[in-house]
């Protein structure tokens, strides 16, 4: 092969892509093969096309679409900068308008009547925690917490420190659990919100030291989540999983709005970078949730020293089983470590 040429492969080494994402942009006409054997239908791309194939996946990354990077990808420097600006405040003026109309419908929501919740149980959950530095890791920066709170109601919380967050997660977790004894509101959610504003507080103002955070509350028949970051809560229940709470980043959020495919956000050199975290500078409110609970239902909050490492059928299979909360907590640091353990690891689980 031609020195000048490189291989689908190559191509996507040098940008840090999957071939998967490449050929939908050969598939979308943006990025066209120097060369096509004939025979084997083998694609060959020019050295001097890694830096296009480079910018689009940049804006890939930004939630452009395909048609308007075609667009983009043909003009000069000052005159593709121009057109990204353009587009990017049409962007804010989409989203100042859905904000708009998110804020009439939620007004219009909290103004229906809703039943009673009615307890169903008044037996405490089961429950349990683990916690585990990893096979790589020098340093404890995950943390993890269950409690019984006032009124039969069972905490369970993991946080995961970043940039040398030291024991950050963990004063964290330890003022949040006080703030929520020290609020035995009824309404569930405002506890939650009250608890947030006490473990803020402790957001170093210097520095990038942050934490992730998710805590579920279980209250008889209703699981309270407060959630910032790429801990997780997941919900299993009659052998089904939820994944009840969504990783807070910008990759994420493109691929659930269908801006990314499947294949581009696997390969984004961004795809663990948070947009929402407890850090100075960063959008710092929680997602608050409620689900329904029924007894027998499971719990987990974990971190991404679990989620992210363990393949996805071998969790399900462990939390789809009948292990009591103390050797289910075990089995989950020991599938983490068995995946490599690359990073710490923090899970907390209860049975309704």
């Amino acid at each position: 092969m031609d020195e000048s040429l490189l291989s689908i492969g190559e191509l996507a080494a040098r940008n840090g892509l999957s071939p998967k994402a490449l050929r939908l942009y050969d598939e979308s006409g943006l990025l066209v093969p120097r060369r096509v054997d004939p025979s084997t239908g083998y694609r060959s791309y020019g050295t001097d096309q890694v830096g296009r194939a480079r910018l689009i996946a940049a804006l890939r990354g930004l939630g452009m679409g395909l048609a308007r990077i075609r667009v983009l990808c043909d003009l000069d420097g000052v005159a593709a900068a121009t057109e990204l600006r353009s587009w990017w405040r049409q962007e804010e003026a989409d989203a100042l308008s859905r904000a708009v109309a998110v804020g009439d419908l939620a007004s219009s929501l909290g103004q229906h009547p809703t039943e009673d919740a009615v307890t169903t149980t008044t037996t405490p959950a089961r429950s349990a925690s683990a916690l585990h530095i990893g096979l790589e890791r020098t340093a404890q920066e995950d943390a993890v917490l269950v409690r019984a709170l006032p009124g039969r109601r069972t905490l369970l919380a993991a946080a995961d420190g970043f940039h040398d967050a030291d024991d950050l997660a963990a004063r964290m977790l330890s003022a949040f659990a006080d703030a929520l004894v020290e609020t035995p509101s009824a309404d569930v959610l405002t506890a939650l919100e009250t608890a947030w504003t006490a473990a803020e507080a402790l957001v170093p103002t210097d520095g990038g030291a942050g934490s992730t955070l998710t805590a579920a509350v279980l209250d008889g028949d209703r699981l309270h989540i407060a959630h910032l970051g790429d801990t997780r809560a997941i919900l299993v229940r009659a052998g089904r999983l939820e994944h009840v709470t969504q990783d807070h980043t910008q990759v994420r959020s493109l691929l659930e709005a269908g801006r990314l495919s499947p294949e581009e956000a696997a390969s984004h050199p961004d795809r663990r970078v948070l947009n929402r975290a407890l850090a100075a500078g960063a959008p710092s409110a929680p997602d608050l949730l409620v689900r329904q609970l029924e007894p027998g239902d499971l719990v987990l909050v974990t971190s991404d020293g679990l989620h992210a490492v363990v393949d996805p059928s071998a969790l399900a299979e462990a939390l789809t089983g009948e292990e009591e909360p103390e050797a289910l907590a075990q089995h989950l640091i020991d599938l983490a470590l068995d995946a490599g353990g690359p990073d710490n690891v923090a899970v907390a689980l209860a049975r309704a």
